[in-house]
């Protein structure tokens, strides 16, 4: 009786082990995700600008003040824009809510493309941009431009 009971119990124990085991494996292979590569993040919506900064302090439109938070300064017409990139290459900017001249377009086209192993996106009208962050929620790139013998360093970041 008592060799039935602890071969019983052997039992039990190796049985809710095995389950132990068999549930982490599936949990464990059924929750990873296949890695998204950075041109599915990138056209996986539209970017909202959430932040526009350069170092030194600019002067975003010569009037004499100058800021480091570039969005702070900005109209609300030119920073409720949305960015939204597809997979073949192109995109377009819509104007958002608000247009600084109503009779622009609603939204124009742009074309893009990845450079250098990914690290830099490259925008038809706008330059290159070394890619800084991107995830499925955030999209930060830098570039670099001189003025009047000061090299300015911009940074912008998108969110969804």
């Amino acid at each position: 009786m008592i060799m039935k009971q602890r071969t019983q119990l052997a039992s039990l124990l190796v049985l809710i082990t095995v389950t132990i085991i068999a549930l982490s494996c599936k949990k464990e292979s059924g929750g990873e995700s296949k890695q998204k590569t950075k041109t599915e993040l990138l056209t996986s919506g539209s970017w909202k600008r959430t932040g526009l900064t350069s170092n030194p302090a600019y002067d975003w439109y010569g009037d004499g003040n100058y800021a480091t938070d570039l969005l702070s300064v900005m109209k609300v017409c030119e920073s409720d824009n949305l960015d939204t990139y597809k997979s073949n290459g192109t995109g377009d900017t819509d104007e958002g809510p608000t247009r600084c001249d109503q009779s622009d377009p609603q939204a124009w086209p742009f074309v893009w493309e990845f450079a250098d192993n990914e690290t830099k996106l490259i925008l038809d009208y706008f330059g290159e941009f070394t890619l800084e962050e991107l995830t499925s929620t955030t999209l930060k790139f830098s570039s670099t431009f001189e003025e009047n013998g000061v090299t300015y360093t911009i940074e912008e970041t998108y969110s969804h």
